[in-house]
């Protein structure tokens, strides 16, 4: 899935991310039995000892994890709505009710990398805004007054356990996506750009 979002209406929505699922080692343990078979034999004259081969015969046991596949859910699109050219910088915060937001689910309580990949700026056409990307992220509630801000969000990975909304042997975590763009004197129209968010565990 990627997101792209359109603007004027200030607008950025989600098309596509990219998702890659965990993977578990194996665990081998192994179990041996041993039985061993005595011969005595005894003559008039002479005493001799003689033992039969040892017979071997060992089991192993293979047990692997499963982990709940990752999955991401895009619950809104980062919008700046409706502005008027030549008006400088408008900003959504991260609290803000416009302030994008992803949801990412996967197994409770393992770690997941999310790495951020958003537009330099917004386009139409031949036509730009600057835009500076925000970041943050909440791993143990949806509370995005008690997210970790990502201090530079481009190309910058964070690496967080799922652990809220615990069901099952599912937790999860929240991203949101917030921002300013720099409204300079440019053409009327729909202004758009893509934010990626890459999620993997291992």
């Amino acid at each position: 899935m990627k997101w792209k979002e359109n603007i004027e209406p200030v607008n950025i929505q989600v098309e596509k991310m990219k998702i890659k699922f965990s993977k578990y080692s194996t665990n081998i343990s192994a179990k041996s039995r041993l039985a061993a078979f005595a011969v005595l034999v005894f003559s008039l004259l002479l005493n001799s000892s003689v033992y039969a081969q040892s017979s071997f015969t060992q089991s192993r046991s293979i047990s692997i994890g499963v982990a709940v596949g990752l999955s991401i859910y895009v619950n809104r699109a980062l919008n700046f709505g409706t502005v008027v050219a030549g008006t400088g910088v408008h900003s959504v915060a991260v609290t803000d009710a416009n302030t994008g937001k992803v949801t990412i689910s996967g197994q409770w309580n393992r770690t997941v990398y999310v790495t951020l990949t958003p537009p330099a700026s917004l386009v139409n056409g031949s036509d730009s805004l600057a835009y500076t990307p925000g970041a943050a992220y909440n791993n143990t509630a949806d509370n995005p007054s008690a997210a970790t801000v990502w201090a530079s969000p481009t190309g910058r990975q964070a690496g967080f356990k799922l652990r809220a909304n615990r069901s099952g042997s599912t937790g999860k975590a929240f991203v949101y996506i917030f921002g300013s763009i720099n409204v300079v004197s440019v053409p009327p129209g729909n202004y758009s750009g893509t934010y990626v968010v890459a999620v993997s565990y291992f």
